[in-house]
């Protein structure tokens, strides 16, 4: 009995330690404005419904003393029982004022919402790992002890009370772990992802941007789950070898080293198993980048049965390489999956069957350990079949640090002025020895091609059309025009002022050739946005499109539909500047006809500045000037060469 109460007084102290310093902690936090006060009615109902919840435990700590002692035990007046009965019902005082005192933070949350949650994970996962430990020791008692089997049913009935409630709780705060670090982790991608300069991103492959996005971040997640479960399972499986080494400490022993053994052996193959992981993400990542391929080029692949051919021969390698090393991984899986198993067995034959061989030991306490080392099975399985999920998500973290490390452009972000920057007008608009050049993507290359000297000047109310042949550098024009190329050298002018390459998109709404038509219309004003029904109607696609929510009801549109919707929304953006790349080269005569003569003029007469790199000579009669291109350079053309 003396026991008993010595081992109460440990419990007790450590729950008033840990209550103590929890509690400490926070107040600091509060103290430091790290925590905000947020008192309701749902909250004190969760509250005291938490308590609530917990009442069994006092029935517990009422029987347990009944069960192991004596059915009169609370009458008895001896100065033991005494001694037992006061440690007990201090235990219960503690178990209240540590309930009360770490859930009274539920109405001072933390403003970092991580720590609300793990917090109170951490401290939730310890009960099922308690209450199983406490199951095993039930039946173990039942097995071999003297207690009345009406009590063990009780405790048994309890812990698995405890242990469901619990545990459901836990999964729910884990999911939502899970959840909050997955979203905070996209977040963090997609915001490093919108401040990549476009000449960096060109850089990136898609696949990688995907298999972060799905595969890394799913990850992330799982084993945002698995962590707080091998947690939970590692204390069961610490509380069941105490237990076990109070039973006898010889065999206790021959299972714990024959478990670690087996954890040796394991970890043995977990480097393997990070390099096959590693080597199959890469290789879906490369798989990824011909499926993007295929989508978006399909037109050119059906267009000719050899170019088919090729590439489907490229998606096959591509696609055999990935399964191999995707079976590579499972075979090395397997191996240590087996080998827990095994290993597992090794154990057990060697605690419950070896150990007795050798050393006398009592039946009922080799039953006993039975019971406790198969009870262990399942946590210590379930933390094995968590270490892939670890080293999966090893991986993701490091690749996901690498894309966030690589895409890190601090220096070129806006500044929230500058975000909130807004041009009403643009008088001129002035390109003077403008020169860029594409980096080299070899070494070995002797030159780089780009542009330059570019020397181009256009004023409100003028229309410039801009002609030249393939490869003449029309479109690295433009995307230098409109800083998505930092200009190597030479200034871009607005009204007369030099512009940073990250400001100049906001002078302009552009319509590149190889442009891309979201559904939901961004960027639009409001009061713009009342215009829309008049225009659809003059864009010939009033009976195709409508507006709802800030959005298109249909996409799926013909090409010549869809660059009409183009060229609508581009008004509709209502930029000074508009730069327009084989804008006409889809649309049908009539519509064509209409782009050039009615709708340029009418943007020319609102003071719009128009650029159109076209090879519509027809029309060439609407543009004030006609550039050419050809090698890198632009010049003006005579009027009478037009």
């Amino acid at each position: 009995m003396e026991k008993t109460v010595f081992t109460i007084k440990i419990l007790i102290t450590v729950l008033a330690l840990i209550g103590v310093v929890y509690s400490t902690i926070a107040i600091i936090q509060m103290k430091n404005k790290k925590r905000k006060k947020e008192i309701s009615l749902a909250k004190a109902t969760d509250y005291f419904l938490g308590f609530v919840a917990i009442l069994p435990l006092f029935l517990f700590l009422y029987i347990l003393p009944i069960a192991m002692f004596d059915e009169n035990f609370w009458n008895i007046q001896s100065e033991t029982y005494l001694a037992l009965g006061n440690a007990i019902k201090l235990l219960g005082i503690v178990v209240s004022a540590f309930y009360f005192l770490t859930r009274v933070t539920l109405f001072f949350p933390h403003k970092n919402e991580y720590q609300n949650v793990l917090s109170s994970l951490l401290l939730m996962s310890l009960i099922p790992g308690i209450a199983n430990a406490l199951i095993v020791m039930i039946i173990g008692e039942f097995v071999g002890g003297n207690t009345e089997t009406k009590y063990l049913l009780m405790f048994f009935t309890l812990a698995t009370y405890f242990y469901i409630v619990t545990i459901r709780l836990s999964k729910r705060k884990t999911a939502y772990l899970g959840s909050l670090v997955a979203k905070s982790f996209n977040s963090m991608i997609l915001k490093n992802v919108f401040k990549i300069p476009f000449q960096k991103y060109e850089k990136i492959e898609s696949g990688k941007i995907y298999t972060i996005l799905d595969r890394d971040i799913g990850d992330i997640f799982y084993f945002s789950q698995v962590a707080i479960h091998i947690f939970s399972h590692m204390l069961t499986a610490i509380i069941i070898f105490i237990y076990l080494f109070t039973l006898d400490i010889l065999n206790a022993s021959v299972l714990v080293g024959s478990m670690a053994f087996v954890f040796v052996l394991y970890s043995f193959l977990g480097a393997p198993l990070n390099k096959a992981i590693l080597d199959t993400r890469d290789k879906r990542e490369s798989f990824t980048n011909l499926v993007t391929g295929l989508v978006n080029g399909f037109k050119e692949l059906v267009l000719h049965n050899i170019k088919r051919v090729e590439y489907h021969k490229d998606m096959e390698e591509r696609n055999t390489t990935l399964y191999q090393y995707q079976l590579k991984t499972a075979y090395i899986e397997i191996n240590k999956t087996l080998l827990s198993e095994l290993s597992f067995t090794v154990a057990v034959g060697a605690t419950c069957l070896v150990s007795p061989m050798i050393f006398e030991f009592d039946k009922r306490l080799i039953t006993t350990f039975v019971v406790g080392t198969l009870y262990l099975w399942g946590p210590f399985n379930n933390m094995l079949a968590g270490i892939p999920g670890i080293i999966n998500a090893k991986i993701a973290w490091q690749r996901i640090r690498e894309f966030l490390k690589n895409t890190d452009t601090k220096d070129l972000l806006l500044s929230e002025d500058e975000v909130a920057f807004n041009v009403s007008s643009v008088e001129k608009l002035e390109v003077k020895d403008v020169y860029f050049n594409y980096e080299k993507t070899d070494q070995r290359e002797e030159n780089t091609y780009g542009i330059g000297p570019i020397n181009f000047e256009v004023s409100q109310g003028d229309i410039v059309f801009i002609i030249g042949g393939n490869g003449s550098g029309k479109t690295t024009f433009l995307k230098t025009l409109t800083g998505l190329y930092p200009a190597d050298s030479g200034q871009i002018l607005v009204n007369g002022k030099s512009v940073e390459p990250k400001m100049l998109g906001e002078h302009f709404s552009v319509i590149y050739s190889d442009f891309y038509l979201f559904k939901k219309i961004y960027g639009i004003k409001t009061e713009r946005l009342g215009q829309v029904y008049e225009w659809l109607e003059m864009f010939g696609l009033l009976d195709k499109v409508t507006i709802k929510d800030g959005a298109y009801s249909t996409i799926d549109l013909s090409k010549g539909q869809r660059k009409r919707l183009a060229i609508l929304k581009s008004y509709l953006e209502d930029r000074p500047i508009y730069f327009f790349d084989e804008c006409a080269a889809d649309l049908d005569p009539d519509f064509k006809d209409f782009f050039y003569n009615e709708l340029l003029v009418k943007m020319r007469d609102e003071g719009k500045l128009l650029i159109v790199i076209t090879h519509d000579d027809k029309y060439f009669y609407v543009a004030n000037k006609v550039y050419k291109m050809e090698m890198g350079t632009i010049l003006e053309l005579e009027s009478n060469l037009i």
